[in-house]
């Protein structure tokens, strides 16, 4: 019981810790791996495809690994994976900065998704802050997943200042030093399961009797409901979530590492003035997934994503005639804005409609297909530019992706126990 102050409920303490790890992954290649495509494109003979490739690879081997990844975190939680990932992708990173040709960036890349923990919205930073929280639960992971955004504030224009300074091979050790640096020592030191394991309750409410580690949490079933693996994939909802998440992750792959070379190549903006632009977007998630977790707590859950995927297709409408750095910077904000939205929803939405107990494995069913889908988007775009020359008619058709998504997001109600009974008795 040490760790529990008694003037700070510790979920806070939880918070705090992934907001920092998350800060720290944007040096991992997420959002700043666009700025390295022309320096190692250039100098390992990467084609546009084999940088598609590169982010595939890591997006697949952590669809591949969700699952583990979440049974893991709601059996024994992050405390540990956390600091074995955060080892192992920092080991990845200084890998890269020696790469010699473009198959072993696609080979590292794919070793450091397998951890999880770099993966976009993340299961290790984000399913831990869920189970702490539940009446603030989305202004809880809006400031852990803020981190996310100041960390791409932080990052891009610091990773543009290295390659321009030390070159694309030494920026990428002293990003590697400067993730290992924060996240092992958080992670070993804050984080932990669930307040049940403490006799504490979620939300910091009067102590229940505590939960031995390694066993599942129980639920007073007034408070929250609980629907088990099973259960949840005899919901209509829990597929249009499936369909719905996997459209987004094809768009977001296609657009996360295309967007600042078509910028700067096709568009001939300056790469420091794109560096800042897209702080701008990093700076435009972090504000509206703090915003946003005051309004999933207030407003129903489905059309707070809808707004995501309606802002999604008006920012690309603007890249799409982005002639000037106005149109630019509009453009990546809107953008950002829809991300930090995302950041929020894809956590509390699972949470909210199937309760806590069972969250990271029901989350690492869907992350696979959102990751395996964001994979065929990033070498897709890539192999379209390469054939015709141009990313335009990618572009739009990730206009047409997105308004679809919105759409059927649209329709997504909560689940029902009538309807399981309903479609298990089929």
């Amino acid at each position: 019981m040490g760790l529990v102050q008694k003037r700070l409920f510790y979920g806070w303490v939880i918070v705090a810790s992934t907001f920092a790890i998350n800060f720290s992954t944007m040096a991992t290649g997420t959002l700043n791996f666009g700025l390295f495509v022309l320096p190692m494109g250039a100098a390992l003979g990467m084609s546009r495809g084999q940088f598609g490739w590169a982010q595939t690879t890591r997006g697949l081997s952590a669809g591949l690994s969700s699952f583990l990844i979440g049974r893991i975190l709601d059996r024994y939680g992050p405390r540990v994976l956390v600091v074995v990932a955060a080892t192992i992708i920092g080991v990845c990173l200084l890998g890269v900065s020696r790469a010699g040709a473009g198959w072993h960036v696609i080979l590292l890349f794919g070793i450091m998704g397998v951890c999880g923990l770099a993966a976009p919205n993340s299961l290790v930073t984000s399913v831990p802050v869920a189970k702490w929280f539940r009446r603030v639960r989305g202004r809880a992971l809006a400031l852990a997943s803020t981190g996310l955004g100041l960390g791409g504030v932080a990052f891009l224009p610091i990773t543009q200042q290295l390659i321009d300074q030390v070159q694309w091979r030494d920026a990428w050790v002293i990003l590697a030093i400067a993730f290992l640096g924060v996240s092992i020592p958080l992670g070993a030191l804050f984080l932990r399961r669930q307040p049940e394991d403490f006799g504490l309750a979620v939300d910091g409410d009067p102590s229940p009797d505590a939960v031995p580690p390694g066993s599942t949490m129980t639920e007073d079933p007034g408070a929250e409901a609980v629907w088990t693996v099973g259960e949840t994939l005899r919901t209509t909802t829990m597929w249009k979530l499936m369909l719905v998440f996997a459209m987004a992750g094809l768009g977001m792959g296609a657009a996360s590492l295309h967007r600042i070379p078509y910028f700067v190549e096709e568009r001939g903006f300056d790469p420091l003035v794109v560096s800042y632009a897209f702080s701008a977007d990093a700076a435009g998630a972090a504000i509206m997934a703090l915003a946003t977790g005051w309004v999933v707590d207030r407003f129903p859950i489905r059309w707070v994503a809808v707004s995501s995927y309606l802002g999604f297709a008006l920012a690309v409408l603007l890249m799409i005639y982005a002639l000037n750095e106005a149109a630019l910077f509009a453009s990546v904000i809107a953008f950002g804005m829809s991300v930090g939205i995302g950041m929020v929803v894809q956590t509390y939405i699972f949470a909210a409609y199937y309760g806590r107990a069972f969250l990271g494995a029901i989350r690492g069913i869907v992350f696979p297909v959102t990751l395996i889908a964001s994979g065929v988007g990033a070498p897709a775009a890539g192999y379209m530019r390469d054939v015709l020359g141009s990313y335009d008619q990618a572009w739009w058709m990730l206009l047409g992706v997105y308004l679809a998504t919105a759409l059927i997001m649209a329709t997504v109600s909560p689940p029902s126990r009538a309807a399981t009974n309903e479609d298990g008795n089929m």
